[in-house]
């Protein structure tokens, strides 16, 4: 006949503890994996086709009353440590354009102007050489003395927005030198009583 000891209880404790630690590690492995299955069949934005009307359509209303002013591109240039030049642009389908210029460039306040087909042509033909539509929404990170720019515009009725400030595509660059240029090389009218925002 054979006696079987009864295990001391030191012993039990050790092998349950084992067997629970097996268990939760055996859990959380297949719930990571049910979760990396899941996140595979998410469809991102991006692959989605979108064939509605654009998601914002800014108009404003003219002096005479007529809705001219649908919103095309914009460009928001934030300020840094030094004298990094600081604006908001607006410009609209029909050319017109605002301009409030905060630091960092010769024309501080709020001023307009007025483009042609071609130069407003110009936007559209530069964001699609640079691929501009198929960017990231963001570029950015752990860094929080470099300038930022958000530059938006809209193709096909698509409005798309880009915020960089750090680790971008330098592409980008070559879209924003559009509206850089305007500051130089357009003819700008101060609009009277205006404010800094």
């Amino acid at each position: 006949m054979i006696i079987l000891n009864k295990p001391k209880p030191e012993v039990m404790k050790t092998t349950l503890k084992i067997s629970l630690f097996a268990l939760t590690f055996a859990g959380l492995l297949t719930a990571c994996k049910t979760i990396e299955g899941a996140a595979a069949t998410v469809e991102s934005p991006k692959d989605t086709v979108v064939s509605e009307a654009p998601k914002t359509q800014v108009t404003q209303e003219s002096e005479e009353g007529t809705m001219d002013r649908v919103f095309f591109a914009s460009i928001v240039r934030t300020p840094c440590y030094g004298n990094c030049p600081t604006y908001k642009m607006t410009i609209y389908e029909n050319g017109f354009v605002e301009l409030n210029g905060i630091r960092g460039v010769e024309l501080i306040g709020k001023y307009t102007s007025k483009l042609t087909v071609n130069q407003v042509q110009n936007f559209r033909i530069r964001a699609n050489r640079v691929g501009f539509m198929d960017m990231e929404d963001k570029y950015d990170g752990m860094v929080t003395d470099l300038p930022s720019a958000t530059t938006t515009i809209v193709l096909n009725g698509i409005k798309k927005s880009v915020y960089r400030r750090y680790d971008f595509p330098r592409s980008i660059l070559q879209f924003e030198e559009l509206f850089d240029a305007l500051l130089k090389l357009q003819k700008w009218e101060a609009v009277e009583n205006s404010e800094q925002d």
